[in-house]
């Protein structure tokens, strides 16, 4: 039985960045054997260590050439290949499905792949259904959205209509947390952010930033959103061992890999996920948000390279 996650959000997310996170994490934290698989024909030079890459499957500069599409094209015609030749895939995957990898597949940026377009829709249903593998969608949004409220409002409709367009058990994610204080002020709490339930306040902190006659379209939607109400977003500052855990168990959860014995064929664990850092409380996201803060007031923001320190350095402030 194999488990794993895709990794979707928005160019400049940090997608890959949170891919290469795991790969650490997986590697030196938890002991979990992993394989990340990039399905992003764009991801040149992907920083973690690549099982499988669609480059070999298609090339986005080729089929940019070949077609005189647009980069946005290309990737859709990317996906629609990937969605015609799917058993690549799948004899791409077998293999690590049999070594008991936990799956990681990082995709691309272009919104409409993963809120509207089905040719990603139906290759997720043939892993889910056809193949058996126990998926889990995570999708990122830069924090940097929470600093315009406009902007953290559109968030919030992209990241429900990803959850209604792939139908998976979904982690959406406000990475970047621990960069936040260089932009100011917020105009709400983090518990906000972190889980908007009163949108209201929202609405009427976006309606004076826009043109009048869009006042009621605004309200609108901000109550088709409370009727839904199921959007929450989970703290991320890949460098911040804490938040990864955090993040980690919501997705084990979700995709099931938390509760199989022995933590599945996909390495193991089960409900000890983390074996080896089990001594973090990563129960309350705004506990952790603010835990980030204070670390980033004392140290300073770690580059990408210092994960390996902190990660066999582990503290609980």
């Amino acid at each position: 039985m194999a488990y794993g996650q895709l990794v979707v959000g928005p160019p400049g997310s940090g997608k890959t960045t949170y891919c290469h996170g795991l790969e650490q994490f997986f590697t030196q934290v938890s002991s979990r054997p992993h394989a990340i698989i990039n399905l992003d024909p764009a991801n040149d030079s992907p920083r973690y260590t690549c099982a499988v890459d669609i480059k070999d499957l298609v090339s986005l500069e080729k089929v940019q050439e070949e077609t005189e599409l647009g980069p946005n094209g290309g990737l859709v015609f990317s996906m629609e290949y990937l969605e015609e030749n799917v058993d690549w895939l799948k004899n791409a995957i077998d293999p690590l499905i049999k070594e008991g990898k936990y799956l990681i597949f990082d995709l691309p940026g272009q919104v409409e792949i993963f809120t509207c377009h089905t040719s990603l829709l139906h290759v997720i249903q043939t892993m889910s259904t056809t193949w058996g593998i126990h998926l889990a969608s995570v999708q990122l949004v830069d924090s940097h959205l929470c600093t315009e409220p406009s902007k953290y409002f559109s968030s919030i409709l992209v990241s429900l209509s990803t959850m209604l367009h792939l139908g998976l058990p979904h982690v959406n994610v406000l990475s970047k947390v621990d960069m936040l204080e260089q932009f100011g002020e917020l105009d709400f709490q983090p518990r906000y952010f972190l889980k908007p339930d009163s949108l209201d306040q929202l609405a009427d902190a976006v309606i004076p930033t826009m043109h009048p006659k869009f006042s009621k379209a605004t309200r609108e939607l901000c109550g088709l959103l409370e009727d839904y109400s199921i959007v929450s977003f989970a703290p991320l500052a890949v460098e911040d061992v804490e938040s990864m855990a955090y993040v980690i168990k919501l997705v084990d959860k979700a995709n099931g890999f938390a509760y199989a014995k022995g933590g599945g064929s996909s390495g193991g664990g089960g409900g000890g996920l983390l074996e080896g850092y089990s001594t973090i409380d990563t129960d309350e996201p705004e506990d952790i948000w603010a835990r980030i803060q204070e670390r980033v007031n004392k140290r300073g923001r770690q580059s990408p390279e210092a994960l390996n320190e902190s990660i066999h350095q582990p503290t609980h402030e």
